[in-house]
């Protein structure tokens, strides 16, 4: 068994979470979960600070694009996530992709509802593709529809910039993400027409009639070339997860990949199972996926590294503002049976506020 296949690393995006009742939660996970909170204990964290607005994307995006060995020419990882989700785009040519998408009034302004929320369909897209012709004509610009919530963009060149990809954009006022430069300037001409001939369209009216959120824009994101992966940390036998860039990954990278159902050595996984739940503030969902979790994927993994299988477990922990890495190597025979190091691990898994 080579090292490389000797390792697991688990990807845990909502285990960290800024909600004020996480000092609550805290006691509750380590019953939910005793074997991940012996693992939070017994790892000293790697932490960083994390900035969406610089990079463009969520942590768990950027960690994806770091890991895959992703250079971004302006510093912004979350460009190159278009470019794995466009298949047979042009080698030579950026590629810029359009998430049809919700946008809504709050209280501090417009706001990026999710568009995988949308629930739109192949019929409503193909129909709102073609309500947006003529002003994608008109700007020199063509669109290709990718499925039922996503199209491939040809623009003029220089007519657009990538601000943040709508995971990183969506639930938060648009002002802070909106690029509102010169160069810019085609890009939202040409959206805003889009948005007036939407306005009355069939699909809005027949969606709105079914209790639905309108499709009131487009969300552009984009601008890197096709690139290849390189793994520069070590290519991983296998990845796991059901985010479409994660397949898109392996299928770039000829690696296999699978659903994340159970723990395999020389895979990276992605464990989603905190995410919705720690979004939409279910601390009774998250307490539920965590001992889900314990059951299907901790307490095997466990079991792994003390028979040997494993030799290193590496969890990584995409936050909001944060991003966490713990890396726990099987202990030698000869000291298995001596008290390990523990730390308070919730004295960084707290919100700073806390």
């Amino acid at each position: 068994m080579t090292a490389k296949t000797a390792t697991l690393t688990l990807l845990l995006p909502g285990l960290l979470t800024e909600a004020r009742i996480a000092p609550e939660l805290a006691p509750q996970l380590a019953g939910s979960a005793p074997t991940l909170s012996a693992w939070l204990s017994a790892a000293r964290p790697s932490e960083e600070e994390f900035d969406p607005f610089e990079h463009g994307c969520t942590a768990l995006e950027y960690w994806w694009l770091w890991r895959a060995g992703h250079e971004p020419r302006d510093g912004k990882f979350g460009a190159g996530l278009a470019a794995l989700l466009a298949e047979d785009a042009p080698a030579d040519e950026p590629v810029w992709l359009a998430e049809l998408a919700y946008v809504q009034v709050g209280r501090d302004g417009p706001v990026l509802t999710d568009p995988a929320h949308l629930d739109t369909t192949p019929e409503e897209g193909r129909a709102l593709l073609a309500a947006a012709q003529p002003a994608l004509e008109a700007h020199g610009a063509r669109a290709a529809m990718l499925d039922e919530r996503r199209w491939r963009l040809e623009l003029p060149a220089g007519g657009a910039q990538h601000s943040g990809t709508p995971d990183a954009v969506a639930g938060s006022p648009l002002d802070a993400w909106w690029p509102r430069t010169i160069e810019t300037r085609p890009w939202r001409k040409l959206a805003n027409e889009i948005q007036m001939a939407w306005h009355e369209s069939p699909v809005n009216q027949a969606r709105e009639a079914r209790g639905l959120p309108p499709v009131n824009t487009l969300w552009l994101h984009g601008g890197s070339r096709p690139w290849q992966p390189t793994w520069p940390d070590g290519r991983p036998d296998l990845l796991m997860g059901g985010q479409a860039w994660v397949r898109a990954l392996a299928q770039r990278a000829g690696l296999p990949w699978r659903r994340a159902e159970a723990p395999q050595p020389g895979a990276l996984a992605e464990l989603s199972d905190f995410a919705a739940p720690e979004r939409n503030d279910d601390w009774r969902a998250w307490l539920d996926a965590a001992a889900r979790l314990e059951r299907d994927w901790f307490d095997p993994t466990a079991r792994m590294l003390r028979s040997g299988a494993l030799q290193r477990l590496t969890l990584v922990l995409p936050g909001r503002t944060r991003l966490v890495t713990l890396d726990l190597d099987r202990r030698p025979a000869l000291l298995r049976w001596l008290p390990s190091h523990r730390h308070d691990w919730k004295s960084w898994w707290l919100p700073r506020e806390s």
